[in-house]
């Protein structure tokens, strides 16, 4: 028995796995690849409803003008249309099967030439080929993207991982009510739904990444016909809280769904998504664990053992109780360890209640290896009772080191070492439209005023992964003023507020701009100088800012 090794805490309260509601429900539709049909038949429904795409493109074959993509033209015609254009790569690899090198140019190329091609100031969104990657393909896409959209299904929240953005891919094997159901959560949880498609015919698929056009535009209604925005992804972005990681740096095996690079190859009956028992969040996992049969969870391009310290997961015996599961690691075909959850805790897995189990990997032999598949396995042979699984990560080694704290630019007063050497008619002490706090700006962005935030000392800016503010547009809103980011000698970043937004500054309400600094290009520099300037060269209504702030 290794009764002591692990711990085992009864109605206890699990991490804080991401799960704050956007103001409203949000639903994304992205096309990938570039195929002719996303052009011919997706488009005009697209175009007929009025709704925006993301299209996320593989660029040598268009850039060549090879059969099988969209053209140039058509992608110009696209961007004219209003849809956001991303980067798929140049040449659709798996990225965790070549090298650093190649994955770089990938990555860089992709993009570049998008950008030159099309006049684009920007291009923010990135999604991997197959929906394969690892830590270092995150390290390196960082550099140059602001999100990186997966097909590791479920919900985003404003405190997801924006590099590790869930998508639902929708093919043959996924039914309409299936999709329903997705956007239904969406519209009650106030979450990001995104869903992904590829090739669309007018009469039955032959092809799993086929779908049929008249379920597309189904799909697209049933959109329409609920409470949610939809959305571009880097318009879903701005609305986030711009994290980039798991907060304790863990791997997530299962939190409402799978991820990290986690895919579902369970063969045991069960649902992800059930909605019944749950620990935290939205969902669980409800198992029927009989006959043998297991969950199991498949990491696309597999763990080193050596950089995690323990298995954690939450357990709930349902209505019986008694289970006996047992948890293992392998390397493909190769067991590494495993353990059975009753003899970790120390008695009987509970009915009713749930109970967190600590599984520290050297218990069970694991200090190196690759760890490629988690089983979560019957042990018994018999016919078990319903058990259900919750928050299931690998925790780190080492607990990381304090990060770098956020700082303050304005929350009720200006940041340590700033100066106010404003042109614009303002005040940093506005109390009747507050964000949050006893005080706001408010600003009068007229005739290319400007408010201007100045320190002689300045801002590391390389130590912070992104920039958040809140804009109120008053009782006029549509306010036209640009941002600028300055080192005291040449501009680091810019971008309109509008723009940063994906649509107008509204009147009398607040909104949150959360913009990724890769994205304005910015990577290090000093920050001296910070300009909200209007850009009209007109009179603009009062514009309110508050709570700006650079985060880790």
């Amino acid at each position: 028995m290794l009764r002591g090794l692990a711990v085992a805490l009864l109605l206890g309260t699990g991490p804080a796995w991401a799960s704050t509601p956007f103001q409203r429900g949000m639903v994304s539709i992205t096309l990938d690849d570039g195929w002719p049909s996303q052009f011919t038949a997706a488009r005009p429904a697209l175009n007929a409803r009025g709704i925006p795409a993301t299209y996320f493109l593989v660029t040598e074959g268009i850039r060549n003008g090879w059969t099988g993509f969209v053209t140039v033209p058509q992608v110009q015609t696209l961007i004219s249309e209003g849809n956001e254009i991303g980067a798929h790569t140049m040449t659709h690899p798996d990225l965790t099967t070549v090298s650093a090198t190649q994955v770089e140019a990938e990555l860089r190329d992709s993009q570049a030439w998008l950008a030159t091609q099309f006049g684009l100031q920007a291009v923010p969104a990135f999604a991997s080929p197959y929906g394969a990657y690892n830590a270092s393909v995150l390290t390196t896409l960082q550099k140059y993207y602001g999100s990186h959209r997966t097909v590791n299904g479920g919900q985003n929240f404003k405190d997801s991982n924006i590099l590790q953005l869930r998508a639902h891919e929708v093919n043959t094997a996924i039914s309409l009510n299936t999709v329903r159901a997705w956007i239904d959560s969406a519209a009650a949880d106030k979450s990001w739904l995104i869903l992904t498609f590829h090739q669309f015919v007018s009469g039955t698929p032959t092809q799993s990444t086929e779908t049929n056009i008249g379920d597309f535009e189904v799909i697209l209604d049933y959109v329409q016909s609920k409470n949610v925005d939809i959305v571009t992804v880097t318009e879903g972005v701005a609305r986030m809280d711009g994290l980039t990681e798991d907060p304790a740096g863990d791997t997530i095996v299962y939190d409402d769904s799978t991820g990290d690079g986690f895919t579902d190859w369970s063969w045991a009956t069960h649902d992800l998504d059930s909605r019944t028992v749950v620990h935290n969040g939205l969902a669980s996992i409800s198992a029927e664990l009989d006959g043998w049969n297991a969950l199991f969870f498949h990491h696309t391009s597999g763990l080193d053992a050596s950089q995690y310290s323990a298995l954690e997961l939450w357990v709930n015996g349902g209505l019986s109780g008694g289970q006996g599961v047992r948890v293992a690691f392998y390397d493909g075909s190769q067991l590494l360890g495993s353990v059975r959850l009753d003899s970790l805790l120390g008695h009987p897995i509970l009915a009713g209640t749930w109970q967190r189990v600590l599984i520290p990997l050297s218990t069970v032999g694991l200090s190196t290896g690759t760890v490629r598949d988690i089983y979560i396995q019957d042990d018994t042979g018999w016919d078990q009772g319903t058990v259900y699984f919750d928050d299931v990560r690998l925790v780190r080694s080492s607990t990381p080191p304090p990060g770098t704290p956020p700082f303050p630019l304005y929350a009720d007063g200006l940041g340590s070492g700033f100066n106010d050497w404003s042109w614009a008619t303002h005040t940093l002490d506005e109390h009747g439209t507050v964000h949050a706090g006893t005080s706001a700006i408010a600003l009068e962005p007229d005739g290319y005023n400007a408010l201007f935030f100045h320190s002689s000392t300045g801002v590391d800016l390389s130590r912070y992964k992104s920039l958040t503010l809140w804009v109120n547009g008053g009782t006029a809103g549509g306010q036209i003023a640009r941002l600028v980011l300055h080192d005291g000698s040449q501009t680091l970043g810019e971008i309109r507020l509008d723009e940063a937004l994906g649509h107008a500054i509204q009147p009398g309400t607040w909104q949150q701009i959360t913009l990724p600094l890769n994205t304005l290009g910015i990577s290090a520099g000093t920050l001296r100088d910070f300009y909200i300037q209007d850009q009209s060269g007109g009179d603009q209504g009062t514009l309110y800012l508050d709570d700006i702030q650079f985060l880790p």
